[in-house]
């Protein structure tokens, strides 16, 4: 059993070097001042940190081995910022209502985590969908939805978002663990389901935004989603990962043909929006 949130508290040296990165500026010279105060804030011990995100959310990081992990964890303001401000904007505009989020490659679940911040602030439900292939980080990921009391308003789906119910293997990677994959040599073997009928066993009537982050899987997803699903569930507001794409395989151009609007694109999302 997981030691209970709390064990793994910063010390109060390191909460001090934290809040320092937190008000770092958000540009180049912020990443640098951060990658120099990233040992001091115990980013670099190898060892696990129990933090409070976003205002109200709870979550035990480990960014020895997964990029957006350390990034929140020690520079929050240069984690996909732009595409944040663009979903808590979403929420915040919709009136008050459950607004349905699906998180495909939700990894430890900090979209998702971010999502219910700021419906909580928004005086909002959430109802969320997170799809997550990596055992271990859906471990991590259940771990922090049950700090946050976040359980009952996240279904997780323990399997790779594909074109196709069966199986497909995996390649897992242990440096970074947001960059494992589908992949034909993967050493792993993981179930793969289409996202349609995902959405349909959580019971989702809607779709109001959507985040897609499988490193380089999107493509195949997502043509199998929009193929199957009514126009009624496709997302209000994509958030589609872009920088694995190759030119021909783009899910970033299928969208576009199905008629989404581009609104946005930073270095490696692309933002997109329904046309009613």
């Amino acid at each position: 059993m997981s030691a209970p949130f709390g064990a793994f508290a910063p010390s109060p040296f390191e909460e001090r070097v934290r809040a320092a990165a937190h008000r770092l500026p958000a540009n180049d010279f912020g990443r640098k001042a951060a990658s120099a105060l990233l040992g001091a804030a115990g980013g670099r011990s190898g060892r696990a940190f129990d933090v409070t995100l976003f205002g109200s959310q709870k979550a035990r990081l480990h960014p020895h081995d997964n990029i957006c992990e350390k990034r929140v964890f020690l520079t929050p303001q240069l984690w996909d910022p732009a595409e944040r401000a663009l979903l808590g904007a979403a929420i915040r505009d919709f009136g008050g209502q459950t607004f349905r989020f699906v998180d495909v490659g939700a990894n430890v679940g900090l979209y998702t985590l971010f999502a219910r911040a700021e419906a909580l602030r928004a005086g909002a439900a959430l109802q969320a969908v997170c799809v997550e292939a990596d055992g271990d980080m859906a471990a991590r990921l259940r771990f922090n939805l049950e700090a946050s009391g976040a359980s009952g308003d996240v279904a997780l789906f323990e399997c790779a978002a594909s074109d196709a119910e069966g199986e497909v293997r995996f390649s897992v990677n242990r440096e970074s663990r947001g960059l494992s994959r589908v992949d034909a040599a993967g050493a792993l073997i993981v179930p793969a389901r289409p996202l349609l009928p995902i959405v349909l066993e959580a019971g989702l009537d809607r779709i109001d935004a959507m985040k897609i982050d499988i490193e380089g899987h999107e493509h195949p997803m997502l043509d199998a989603f929009l193929a199957a699903a009514p126009k009624s569930l496709w997302p209000r507001l994509l958030i589609l990962e872009t920088s694995h794409a190759e030119e021909d395989r783009s899910a970033l151009k299928l969208a576009e043909r199905a008629g989404f609007l581009l609104v946005m694109r930073t270095k490696r999302n692309a933002c997109l929006r329904r046309q009613e």
